[in-house]
């Protein structure tokens, strides 16, 4: 895997203070590429939207049922466009206002989000965001690999009636782009955009995340002081990994688990168990649109294997 840069530290070369990363995900088949840099130079690049009426023409009814999301132009080149269908009910959060929320709880720990290393993640028209800030040197791990997990808040919005309002804290490696949730470290928000939304909710999400923060450090020295059979762990990746993820996925944690590289499966009709299934070893681990989901299984996955842990 290539090294990712330390999220603490931007490019030291560059005098632009919004840097284009090397990162890319597919959101509902469109690209969304990553900014990096403060949030005072990122919420720049943020689009804006409102909800009008839905129209043929200027002139004509407005569908009584639906409405439509428009982006509204962010130079005197552009114009505004259309980016979504939605209910009469739905609420447009905008994803500035979100994210200005989450640090309003950041500031509550007396952090100052302006020196924060910070992410965010459009796609073309912005309808999706993935904003991401990472936490001081305090609040990280140093596993005795060197391999440095560094605590991050997520956060995942659409403004197009799509998909929920989504955050989240999780530990970074700085070895893939994928996050780790754990235990008690989930400051977790998911919300549908209806009337019902409340953003003024998020500064005490946030606050109730950082204070767990020590128990997740706590947790994982004790993991890292524990270790498990080779085969012990491949009977639970055929039991219980493969009724929770299904068995492709099984077989895949498996092997990233074993090596850190992921795999493809040979023959995806093959018959056996997850570790039995023919398999091509590939050269890291990619992301996956089921990502964010899986990521917070992982706390209740983790009690499971924990009966079978041992110390080291």
């Amino acid at each position: 895997m290539n090294l990712l840069p330390d999220p603490d530290v931007l490019d030291p070369y560059s005098e632009e203070p919004v840097q284009l990363t090397s990162e890319k995900v597919r959101w509902r088949a469109r690209d969304a590429t990553y900014l990096a840099g403060k949030w005072d130079a990122l919420s720049e690049r943020i689009p804006r939207f409102v909800v009008d009426d839905f129209k043929a023409t200027a002139d004509g009814p407005a569908n009584p049922h639906i409405r439509t999301v428009v982006r509204l132009p962010a130079s005197v080149t552009e114009q505004r466009i259309p980016v979504g269908v939605v209910s009469k009910t739905y609420r447009l959060a905008q994803h500035a206002d979100v994210v200005e929320m989450c640090l309003k709880g950041i500031r509550a720990h007396n952090i100052d989000p302006s020196v924060l290393r910070c992410e965010v993640g459009l796609t073309p028209l912005g309808e999706w965001m993935n904003f991401r800030a990472y936490f001081p040197e305090n609040f990280s791990h140093n596993p005795s690999d060197g391999n440095k997990l560094a605590l991050r808040l997520e956060c995942f919005n659409s403004v197009d009636g799509s998909s929920r309002l989504v955050i989240l804290f999780g530990w970074f490696r700085f070895i893939c782009t994928n996050g780790l949730i754990i235990g008690e470290t989930k400051a977790s928000l998911r919300d549908t955009h209806d009337e019902n939304l409340n953003l003024e909710v998020i500064p005490e999400i946030i606050s109730e995340g950082l204070a767990k923060v020590k128990a997740d450090l706590a947790r994982l020295r004790q993991w890292e002081q524990s270790s498990i059979e080779s085969s012990t762990f491949d009977v639970w990746v055929d039991d219980h990994l493969a009724e929770r993820w299904g068995k492709k996925a099984a077989c895949r944690a498996l092997h990233i688990c074993r090596s850190g590289a992921d795999v493809e499966l040979l023959d995806p009709f093959a018959g056996g168990k997850p570790s039995e299934k023919p398999i091509k070893l590939l050269n890291d681990v990619p992301g996956a649109d089921e990502r964010l989901e899986w990521q917070g299984h992982i706390p209740g996955l983790i009690e499971n294997l924990r009966d079978h842990l041992k110390p080291a």
